[in-house]
């Protein structure tokens, strides 16, 4: 018991070289922000002794006002009395301090001040203001990048569309035509990331919205007219699964101009939205359809390669069904989840 005891002295005797030691500002504040006691790197950065501290104001000596700032986090405690941290910056202390005030209670539990512990994140928020700065210069040639790599996409797809204008061959340019489709969605992309300054996430939706706009403005004449119906989310994309799905998007809004309408008038129908763990977007047309012995995952047409195999390279399902109509579904994981 005495062997305990005179460890307890010994600890009483070393707790001011301690508190004194410690490289943050340490200050204990009574409830009307007076000073009972500060250690030696408070009372350094203050300017005075530690003695000299005791009783004064912690509003007039730190902040050189003539009472507690709105953000004191001290007057904080005092209110919610519970622990309160904030940033702040100090310049009478010489920069930025990660504060935190925690509660002092007596021995009746009662709150009677504080004790205040500041560490000086200068240095830390210096590099953070360099690193953001980095982070700003990179997002901007980023956008850059989108909007060059868009115009010389575009100028592919336009000389794609000038060149297929030569060909007599029907079927030779009709591939030139798809090309030109599948190079003007890719460019369609890098649009929506420059005018909306994304880094690497597309919202789809308005994105899908667009491409199929812009398809059937193309491909619609005097004797086709195709309108258009959206049921559709707001949903954002990774541009890595992006790009594969507005491929396959354009190929199967390609292949229902090409195949699938043989009246005046069509429709197509696009919907997307989340289900579970996984989006679904689904592409319909109410044209002819595919014939019954049709096999979507044995046939040999290029467009159907091209969708299988993009969409394999998302992990994908697709599944296509004749409903009055034809009718795609397609359902993928994006990255973020």
């Amino acid at each position: 018991m005495i062997k305990t005891f005179n460890k307890f002295l010994e600890s009483e005797k070393i707790w001011p070289l301690v508190f004194d030691a410690l490289p943050d500002l340490i200050a204990i504040i009574d409830n009307n922000h007076r000073i009972v006691k500060v250690n030696k790197a408070m009372a350094d950065c203050l300017g005075i002794s530690p003695h000299q501290a005791r009783g004064l104001h912690c509003y007039e000596m730190v902040h050189h006002t003539s009472e507690p700032l709105n953000s004191c986090p001290h007057s904080k405690m005092l209110k919610s009395g519970l622990e309160c941290t904030e940033e702040i910056q100090e310049d009478n202390l010489g920069g930025y301090f990660l504060t935190t005030v925690s509660p002092f209670h007596d021995f009746n539990g009662e709150i009677i001040g504080s004790v205040h512990i500041a560490r000086n994140i200068s240095h830390r928020r210096k590099i953070e203001h360099k690193l953001l700065k980095t982070v700003s210069e990179k997002e901007l040639l980023i956008r850059e990048i989108n909007h060059r790599v868009k115009n010389n996409l575009m100028l592919i797809s336009s000389l794609l569309n000038i060149q297929s204008m030569s060909i007599p061959d029907k079927k030779t340019r009709d591939v030139f035509l798809g090309n030109k489709d599948k190079v003007r969605s890719m460019a369609l992309i890098h649009e929506k990331l420059y005018q909306r300054d994304y880094k690497k996430r597309l919202y789809f939706d308005e994105y899908i919205r667009s491409l199929a706009k812009e398809m059937v403005q193309n491909y619609n004449s005097p004797i086709l007219n195709v309108s258009l119906d959206f049921n559709i989310d707001i949903i954002s994309l990774d541009v890595d699964i992006a790009i594969p799905v507005a491929l396959i998007c354009s190929e199967i809004i390609t292949n229902s101009f090409k195949h699938a309408f043989t009246q005046k008038n069509g429709r197509i129908t696009i919907e997307l939205f989340k289900e579970d763990s996984k989006i679904v977007l689904i592409i319909a047309d109410d044209g002819a359809g595919f014939p019954e012995n049709f096999d979507f995952k044995k046939d040999g047409n290029m467009g159907f390669k091209l969708i299988r195999g993009l969409g394999d390279q998302i992990g994908a399902s697709i599944d296509v069904l004749r409903d009055n109509g034809t009718k795609f579904i397609l359902k993928f994981k994006d990255k973020t989840f």
